[in-house]
């Protein structure tokens, strides 16, 4: 778990509240600046990182984003449709800050994810969701040979998740090149889309379990 979700819940609120309006100052001020110099609107590219890490615990605290495991959360989940997605600089801060870059932090990284998706198996069989829910999630970095195992059908994403992907480019590549041990530019235009219904993820429940149980040794070796 986040240990900023450690603390008092009143406390998380306070500071969630403080640190998403004082985040709102610089775009305040690129707006007004854009008013006469339209072209100040680029700084918008710089401003998203600041904001989407000020807006996170405030996110997580209202449910628009739910975490499955620390590193793995649903954008927006309900019962038809999880697009889930990897830790936001906030976690990176906050749970990933303890391991070293390069492998260490790769192999948490997917330990991690794979926790997430065990937990959704759990919360489908104990019929918290249905299995009729649709569980997507797009990356640069997916193993397509490993998600057509697991019963996911790969894809190309839509127009708004590759934008996406391109705005927050400058936290991409941090934590990219924190996963790869050095300074590295992800492969974002060859991201894919993965899906899968809430019935075929329970299916290859015993394939996830045996993945995370590998990756757990090969953490701990």
């Amino acid at each position: 778990m986040n240990d900023f979700y450690k603390q008092l819940k009143l406390l998380q609120w306070i500071e969630a509240i403080l640190l998403l309006l004082i985040s709102l100052l610089p775009a305040l001020v690129i707006i007004e600046m854009a008013n006469t110099q339209p072209l100040f609107y680029i700084l918008f590219l710089v401003y998203v990182p600041i904001g989407q890490f000020a807006a996170a615990p405030f996110f997580t605290l209202v449910g628009i984003y739910k975490y499955y495991s620390p590193m793995l959360l649903g954008y927006m989940a309900n019962d038809t449709q999880i697009d889930l997605h990897s830790g936001v600089s906030f976690d990176y801060i906050f749970v990933m800050r303890k391991y070293k870059s390069g492998i260490e932090f790769k192999y948490r990284l997917l330990i991690y994810h794979l926790e997430g998706l065990i937990c959704l198996i759990k919360l489908i069989e104990n019929k918290n969701i249905p299995d009729t829910v649709n569980i997507t999630g797009t990356s640069y970095f997916f193993n397509n040979r490993t998600l057509n195992k697991m019963g996911f059908e790969i894809k190309n994403p839509s127009l708004i998740y590759r934008v996406n992907l391109f705005v927050n480019f400058i936290d991409l590549v941090w934590m990219y090149s924190l996963s790869q041990g050095k300074i590295s530019i992800p492969k974002i235009w060859n991201a894919k889309q993965a899906s899968i219904s809430g019935a075929k993820l329970i299916e290859s429940k015993k394939l996830i379990e045996e993945l995370y149980s590998k990756m757990k040794s090969k953490a701990t070796a």
